[in-house]
């Protein structure tokens, strides 16, 4: 699928999130700051196989995409590794969200540190920030 001068301009952001009570907000902000918001799913619906992810990115081509990593941290950190690491992620920004930063550091060790994990996903300016810087290394990727 070719992108189109119009699908660059969108600025798509497909939200992965485990815990519905943040998904508004981080919504809003994205709305507000001229990011299209894609809820693309629960994290365990991806577990479980009910949403293909690499048919959704391929389908909506979000820019960036935004997992919240939740208890059990081993568990949800191994699966959601076997989907950064997929072809569908490449030239994608990503941006990993956690209510607990230092439980998910202790559990998963110093791999995490390759990535942004932003401590409290309630805090909307942390988020904004991440995905501009996301979006930054993924156009670096693509253009050299």
């Amino acid at each position: 699928m070719t992108r189109t001068a119009s699908t660059h301009t969108k600025r798509v952001v497909a939200l992965f999130n485990a815990s519905d009570d943040t998904v508004q907000m981080v919504q809003r902000m994205l709305d507000a700051s001229g990011f299209s918001c894609l809820v693309g799913c629960h994290f365990a619906d991806l577990k479980k196989g009910r949403v293909d992810f690499a048919r959704y990115l391929e389908t909506h081509e979000p820019e960036v995409v935004i997992f919240d990593i939740t208890p059990p941290y081993l568990e949800n950190w191994r699966f959601f590794k076997t989907l950064r690491d997929g072809k569908a992620m490449e030239g994608r920004g990503l941006v990993l969200t956690t209510t607990n930063r230092k439980r998910l550091d202790e559990t998963v060790g110093m791999d995490s540190e390759a990535f942004e994990i932003v401590g409290k996903p309630y805090d909307l300016q942390e988020i904004k920030n991440a995905i501009d810087a996301a979006r930054k290394r993924a156009r670096e990727v693509k253009g050299g």
